[in-house]
């Protein structure tokens, strides 16, 4: 196999691995909108050591994508705050590497462009909120305390990024590194209770459309709930998606998943210009707190825009397939091949992470299935999630692994 192909199937698998590490974490409750472990940013630190930097952006971009494509919410907000948080946590934990790194080791540990990287990536996200989605700054009282889980989250996954980074230098060492048999499984892989992507299949001409008609749509659509500022607007909108939802002939409910699993995120547009927005006759006073006319107005007008823009990323995930989703991008980035983006390389990596998740996700659930933890609880998952990192980050090193 020609060496870019063995890179490319490495940056593949590892999108793979980041996007099971970003699925999985994906499952837990979240406190407060916004913070959450970033297990998946720890393949990230891992590749910007092991590859460079340009293969850990690719891996910080394509996993975003993935793992939308998975979780049905591409092009929704949530996938807005990924994406850009991904981008703008990679180049600072890649600058600060580059700067503090002398004789090949970097001069400043992983735990701390760990920190740096993840203080980055709320950062991102609380602007990117106030910019396109809550325009209140009642937004930045989450400040100090995205500013703590930076150094809580930055720490553990410093910590386990050096674990994992000292164990692969060991392991290569000694000649390789060697899959334990109850881990390694032979032979095509089927996890029932995975699904990739959340496509509905069924005879309609919107199933029909280019995917890369229905992405522009898409963008389009959310640019016009961003810049519009009265619920007339939204109220049109919403008719559209109402008949666009009816020519797809899919259950009117399946378009309201995304809506019910960011609950808090919606209620949390809401709270904020509610609590936060003084102007127009008091409703409500609760200590320091009051609520205003202007305040419920802002507040229901800021959930709705949440509210449409997953609705119409609903629609894109629901009528449009990962495989077509992944040949729409690919069109679309063509036009910028003068930039060195290649819609080609981008798309054989979508494909590939695609089919190679199922294999990846049944040896992490054998891995945790059959690992023991022991007495000392954080210690040993510490070492447990650092031990499964290892085995998936060597998977992608396996040139006996035939998946792509």
């Amino acid at each position: 196999m020609p060496d870019e192909d063995k890179k490319l199937k490495k940056i593949a698998l590892l999108v793979s691995c980041a996007t099971i590490l970003q699925v999985a974490e994906s499952f837990f409750p979240q406190v407060v909108p916004g913070v959450k472990l970033g297990l998946a940013n720890m393949i990230v630190l891992i590749a910007l050591v092991d590859m460079g930097f340009r293969s850990a952006i690719e891996i910080a971009v394509m996993r975003t994508v993935i793992s939308s494509l998975i979780l049905g919410t591409f092009l929704s907000p949530s996938f807005i705050l990924s994406f850009s948080s991904a981008i703008t946590s990679t180049l600072a934990m890649g600058l600060v590497y580059k700067l503090l790194s002398g004789g090949g080791k970097p001069l400043f540990s992983l735990i701390g462009i760990s920190i740096i990287g993840a203080m980055a990536h709320n950062l991102t996200q609380i602007s990117i909120v106030y910019l396109l989605l809550i325009k209140n700054t009642g937004v930045f009282m989450l400040l100090p305390w995205l500013g703590i889980s930076s150094v809580i989250t930055g720490w553990v996954t410093g910590v386990v990024a050096s674990q994992v980074c000292s164990r692969l230098e060991r392991n290569r060492t000694k000649g390789g590194f060697k899959v334990p048999a109850a881990y390694s499984k032979k032979g095509p892989f089927v996890a029932p209770k995975f699904n990739i992507g959340r496509y509905i299949s069924k005879d309609s001409h919107l199933h029909s459309l280019s995917p890369e008609i229905k992405i522009l749509a898409i963008i389009v659509l959310a640019i016009i709930v961003v810049i519009s500022e009265g619920f007339y607007e939204y109220f049109i909108v919403l008719a559209m998606l109402i008949l666009v939802i009816a020519m797809t002939k899919i259950p009117v409910m399946r378009f309201f998943d995304g809506v019910k699993r960011l609950y808090l995120f919606i209620a949390f547009s809401f709270a904020i210009p509610m609590f936060f927005s003084y102007g127009g006759v008091i409703v409500m006073n609760f200590g320091i707190l009051r609520i205003t006319q202007d305040g419920l107005y802002h507040g229901s007008l800021f959930a709705f825009r949440l509210i449409l823009l997953m609705i119409g990323a609903a629609v894109l995930i629901r009528t449009t397939s990962p495989q077509e989703l992944a040949s729409g991008i690919k069109s679309l980035l063509r036009p910028f091949k003068f930039t060195g983006i290649s819609g080609d390389r981008v798309s054989r990596i979508v494909t590939s992470s695609l089919l190679a998740i199922p294999v990846l996700w049944e040896n992490a659930h054998a891995f945790i299935k059959n690992y023991k933890i022991g007495k000392k609880k954080v210690k040993g998952l510490i070492l447990a999630l650092s031990s499964l990192i290892v085995m998936l980050y060597m998977k992608s090193e396996d040139d006996t692994l035939d998946l792509i």
